[in-house]
């Protein structure tokens, strides 16, 4: 289905096919590395995902090393919801929301966020990203990945 251009591939997906050929997430998708003392707005980055309805997320920096670390701003319109596949062992995530609720998935619990709340989750299992109200939710996430 993606050859035939049918359907897009998960950010998941995209993250193993890197690790399978040796790169990192931000390599693969050519987001270029950020230099230091450089100051970017949001809306000059590309978002990585999106879901037809308003609901983005962009990648905002990269760094690779003992651990791969990546700094996302999230953006879920009202009623949204993401779905992600387990993260390779180890691997853990900080999140801080700035506006709305989120909620956040994993192992068969949920965690609910507010404005100024914020959560380290590991992320070496499913977990899940949702909007349960109408306000757009807005959070930044940074993801720390083991060494390759």
């Amino acid at each position: 289905m993606l050859e035939a251009g049918e359907t897009n591939a998960s950010i998941g997906t995209l993250d193993k096919l890197a690790r399978a050929l040796g790169l990192d997430f931000a390599t693969l998708a050519a987001v270029r590395p950020v230099p230091s003392l450089v100051p970017e707005t949001i809306r000059a980055v590309a978002p990585i995902w999106e879901d037809g309805a308003g609901s983005t997320a962009h990648l905002l920096d990269s760094r690779s090393g003992a651990r791969v670390v990546e700094f996302w701003r999230w953006e879920l319109v009202g009623g949204a919801r993401y779905d992600a596949e387990a993260d390779p062992p180890g691997s853990e995530e900080l999140l801080l929301v700035h506006t709305g609720r989120l909620v956040v998935e994993v192992g068969g619990g949920r965690h609910v966020l507010r404005a100024g709340d914020h959560l380290r989750l590991p992320t070496d299992a499913p977990y899940a990203y949702v909007n349960p109200g109408r306000r757009v939710v807005r959070f930044e996430r940074v993801l720390a990945l083991p060494d390759r």
